[in-house]
């Protein structure tokens, strides 16, 4: 509920979600923006933030899920590695992984991810977001994003230009129309080289 439809009604399991309370949105209901807040203290401590409660089993079970363990263990103290005021000590890339991590920890019924891989290369983002639905095949995981290659496993794919849907349907779909989807994903596919 950053901002509630001046038209309309979000309903979430037939329920809308004015009427949800705070406490079942925030446990149930998971948000991952493009650039995740980061606290001043170490990286286990900042994954830990995504579950009441978390001690440093579940932070090494979520890196483990995800398989970010190389990445963990290439950073100077591993999970002791002070991230800095706001993350400052870690990438773009490296604060989403944090946060992807944190989001996963919390087992949410609801994943919001917003732009959350957008500073990863195209393997790691591939790996994790892979690793991500395998680890959460029982939540909904919704995907806001202009990078096509993330939504490909996708169930539905919804192109969207301007608040306006301009095609739906799954990746294979939605190539076979050749439409708006198949220029874009070819158009992209030739900017990355792939």
């Amino acid at each position: 509920r950053l901002a509630d439809p001046v038209e309309g009604k979000i309903l979430i399991g037939g329920l809308a979600l004015e009427s949800v309370n705070r406490t079942s949105r925030t446990e149930r209901i998971r948000m991952v923006p493009q650039d995740g807040f980061m606290f001043d203290a170490t990286l286990g401590e900042n994954i830990a933030m995504g579950l009441v409660g978390a001690n440093i089993d579940d932070v090494r079970a979520s890196i483990t899920e995800l398989g970010l363990e190389t990445w963990v263990a290439g950073l100077p103290r591993g999970l002791d590695t002070e991230v800095g005021e706001r993350g400052e000590g870690l990438s773009v890339g490296e604060r989403q992984l944090v946060a992807l991590a944190r989001a996963q920890m919390a087992d949410p019924g609801l994943l919001i991810l917003d732009e959350a891989t957008s500073a990863l290369d195209y393997d790691t983002e591939r790996r994790v977001c892979d690793n991500l639905l395998d680890n959460l095949d029982h939540c909904t995981v919704f995907f806001i994003t202009h990078r096509l290659t993330t939504v490909q496993p996708a169930d539905l794919i919804v192109l969207m230009d301007r608040g306006a849907v301009m095609e739906a349907g799954t990746h294979q779909e939605l190539m076979a129309r050749r439409g708006w989807y198949f220029a874009l994903y070819q158009s992209q596919q030739q900017e990355q080289g792939i």
